[in-house]
């Protein structure tokens, strides 16, 4: 049944158990009668518009759906440190919810990326009113999406999320006059302009573009260790089995979050709980069919903006309202190249087979069969020169900055390794996780090796398909220099059709900034310091150290 005329509320207050209020917009059918309440909890304005989905459709369709300003932001009370208060808060608000004169009792939430991870936080706190979650391009953890991305700092993401996402508001709760906040803002317009050379700033902990006054949490949360307590509270991925609620997640072989949308999955469908996965070529909140430099076709469409409405509607109609859910696979995944989707009953795939890609020396220096001979690759990592980023998964403003990009500029520097089949006698499709099994040598105290997996096509177009990093004392500690040692990098997963004639193509070198902080190579790092040196480092490829890329091949 659709409600034709709906009740808009603004700026409802909600008390949490500190006693601090939070402000919410309620859209609600007008009719008489209890509903089912949709909830969703943000930092970037209840009344901005949630762009992938309007709440006004979800209420024509029978649901009260609450929109708040989560704690320190807009019209809400307190102060924001990013995700810290959002179990408890989640929590209260939910019970509040739950218990408006004209809510059923049931609550579900949605939202993407931060407003999606509240989900996963709320659904935390244990709250039984709460009985389905929709966490779009939603992450699992605080440090692995900012200070422990394998070790390295999630750099570019940090910087342009607060300076561009959250000191604005922050501007208009700190300054009292007209004139201060006019300074401010005028400060911050021409800092996002020029936001290419703010990166390059360090340390980092005295990042010129972001006061001291105007956003304690920033230099202070870089100082704090993975281990940190301050984390624990907002962990999910040590935490799953207080997740008890059935999620749809949607991730993006390009989103900044893939990984961890994909980890959200497998742990409620492993428990049973009902769990459903969609993974789209997509980068962080853009759903259509222009990624970066490809088009990916209108296939890639069919789970993406223009049919969100009704995934939700059949997902909150099934566990709200009890509605039969339509027959459809846990997973649906879309294989690029192919620019179709497929299904499967977990992730990855039951049919796939995890085949080592050896890297070699000579005229063709990737192949399927392990080495016979010894030989080594070298090259110089120079802290003060990193490989820029171009394209991937990143969150970041900069030319070129996320989904697939032509790399070939790039490998024409002294600092990339480049490991590339023969063109490909036949179709080769790759589709799960994707890790780098790399045996190397630095003469520095620490450092960082990269791993990027390319589609080369006949014309020499190189498009990236997946990267990662990793620092090295992150897996060896202080066993790092001069010695000879194993290093595993993870590089998400991916789907993608290798077509005949192609070549795949794996990048090894030693830095991706700004989307990575560089390695200053001295065993400190640039956070607090802004010395470096230059790092000479080895890649082994020996029947003893058989560096390759695991390949997840579909048979």
């Amino acid at each position: 049944m659709k409600h034709n005329r709906l009740i808009i509320e603004t700026d409802i207050p909600a008390k949490m158990r500190d006693g601090v209020t939070l402000y919410a917009d309620i859209y609600r059918p007008a009719d008489e009668g209890t509903y089912p309440v949709l909830l969703t909890r943000l930092p970037y304005s209840k009344s901005y518009g949630l762009h992938f989905i309007r709440p006004n459709i979800l209420a024509e369709q029978g649901y009260i759906v609450i929109v708040q300003d989560v704690r320190g932001r807009y019209a809400s009370e307190g102060e924001f440190v990013p995700y810290i208060a959002e179990v408890d808060d989640g929590y209260d608000t939910i019970e509040w919810a739950a218990s408006l004169p004209y809510s059923n009792g049931d609550v579900g939430m949605f939202g993407l990326s931060y407003y999606g991870y509240t989900q996963v936080l709320a659904a935390l706190s244990g709250n039984t009113h709460l009985k389905a979650i929709a966490p779009i391009m939603a992450q699992n953890s605080m440090t692995d999406v900012f200070n422990d991305h394998d070790g390295a700092l999630e750099l570019g993401m940090w910087e342009t999320w607060n300076l561009e996402s959250m000191l604005p508001n922050m501007l208009t709760r700190k300054y009292d006059t007209r004139e201060e906040l006019e300074k401010a803002a005028n400060t911050l317009m021409k800092n996002l302009d020029k936001l290419d050379e703010l990166y390059k700033f360090k340390p980092y902990k005295n990042w010129p573009a972001i006061g001291q006054k105007e956003m304690p949490y920033f230099s202070e949360l870089l100082n704090y260790e993975p281990t940190h307590n301050h984390w624990q509270k907002i962990d999910a991925k040590s935490n799953y089995d207080k997740i008890n609620v059935p999620g749809l997640h949607v991730a993006g072989w390009y989103d900044c979050f893939l990984d961890k949308t994909i980890a959200n999955f497998q742990n409620g469908h492993h428990r049973g709980l009902g769990d459903k996965l969609i993974i789209g070529p997509w980068t962080h909140a853009n759903f259509g069919q222009m990624i970066g430099d490809r088009d990916f076709g209108m296939a890639a469409t069919k789970w993406g903006e223009a049919n969100m409405h009704a995934r939700h509607l059949e997902w909150f109609n099934h566990w709200l309202k009890q509605e039969p859910l339509p027959e459809t696979a846990r997973v649906n995944y879309f294989v690029m190249g192919l620019n179709d989707w497929k299904t499967a009953d977990t992730w990855p795939p039951q049919n796939t087979d995890f085949t080592p890609l050896y890297f070699k020396t000579g005229e063709v220096i990737a192949d399927f069969t392990p080495p016979k001979q010894a030989s080594e690759a070298n090259f110089s990592y120079d802290p003060e020169n990193p490989v820029p980023s171009n394209g991937g998964g990143t969150l970041h403003k900069e030319l070129h900055a996320d989904g697939p990009r032509d790399q070939q500029h790039l490998e024409l520097r002294d600092d990339i390794l480049c490991y590339t089949t023969a063109p490909l006698e036949g179709d080769l499709e790759v589709t799960g996780p994707v890790q780098v099994k790399l045996w190397a040598k630095t003469d520095a105290p620490n450092t960082d090796f990269t791993a990027k997996l390319v589609d080369v096509f006949p014309d020499g177009t190189a498009f990236n398909l997946a990267d990662g990093i990793i620092r090295a004392s992150k897996q060896h500690g202080n066993q790092v220099q001069n010695q000879i040692n194993e290093y595993t990098i993870d590089l998400w997963a991916t789907s993608n059709l290798f077509k005949k004639g192609h070549q795949i193509r794996i990048e090894i070198s030693s830095s991706n900034f700004p989307r990575f902080d560089p390695n200053p190579n001295t065993g400190d790092s640039f956070i607090n310091s802004t010395e470096s040196q230059i790092a000479h480092q080895t890649i082994y490829h020996s029947p003893d150290y058989p560096s390759h890329i695991l390949l997840p091949i579909s048979r």
